[in-house]
């Protein structure tokens, strides 16, 4: 990728880390905390809400998409129909589920670097050039994945669904992050490997960047993304 822009954002999961790793590691952590309450038998509802299948994790489903947030909420409507109470106690189950999973998850364990990260900061930063976070992860867990980078205090800016009113697709999060820096959507290229961050981008009017990384993905990303990228280390500011 050459393009000239100020800043370059990046997802996290699947563009930073490897997401098929993440993935596996937090949904086995949420799947035993949710079976703990409401049994070994229902090992299979749980996949089916996630997008968990034979062949692995769906690219396009709940737990490779969706915010944690949504996460909690689907969770706590699979609760309801398992016949876990009220609506407002099957919402504080499932977020007790997340925070027992949170618990004890591991940040080096679960998170695992892809080829150019943390080193494409590095290089952006020497050109002058802003950096940093557009995800669906937490806050806190994003500032923990950035440290493992040792990237956190280089970063122009780290946004989560917790700053912005209504997280990816919606344009929000690019908005926030160019009221930050005071530049303009145009001046941004979004770096992400799913349909989210690319509409994202493109409803903001930035570079949509696409990163191809897994079979299949490169169909999928062709129409929404400006620009298309196997790997971090293709980007070259110009």
């Amino acid at each position: 990728m050459s393009a000239q822009v100020k800043c370059v954002a990046f997802d996290k999961d699947g563009t930073l880390f490897d997401a098929f790793g993440f993935w596996t590691y937090i949904d086995n952590l949420r799947k035993e905390a949710f079976l703990s309450v409401v049994g070994d038998g229902h090992r299979q509802a749980w996949s089916r809400l996630m997008g968990i299948t034979e062949d692995g994790v769906d690219h396009h489903g709940v737990l490779a998409v969706a915010s944690t947030q949504e996460e909690i909420i689907m969770t706590a409507g699979l609760l309801y129909q398992l016949g876990g109470g009220s609506w407002v106690q099957c919402k504080q189950i499932a977020s007790e589920i997340f925070r027992t999973a949170d618990a004890q998850l591991q940040i080096d364990l679960a998170f695992k670097r892809v080829e150019g990260a943390p080193e494409i900061f590095h290089a952006l930063r020497q050109e002058g050039i802003y950096t940093g976070i557009l995800t669906s992860d937490a806050l806190a867990r994003t500032e923990d994945c950035m440290r493992l980078l040792n990237i956190l205090e280089q970063l122009d800016f780290v946004i989560t669904p917790e700053k912005v009113q209504t997280g990816k697709p919606s344009p929000d999060m690019v908005h926030l992050a160019c009221e930050e820096l005071c530049i303009q959507p145009a001046d941004m290229a979004v770096v992400g490997d799913s349909i989210v961050d690319m509409r994202m981008a493109k409803a903001a009017g930035s570079l949509a960047v696409g990163i191809i990384t897994y079979e299949g993905s490169e169909e999928v990303l062709a129409p929404e993304a400006d620009v298309l990228i196997r790997s971090l280390n293709e980007i070259r500011i110009i």
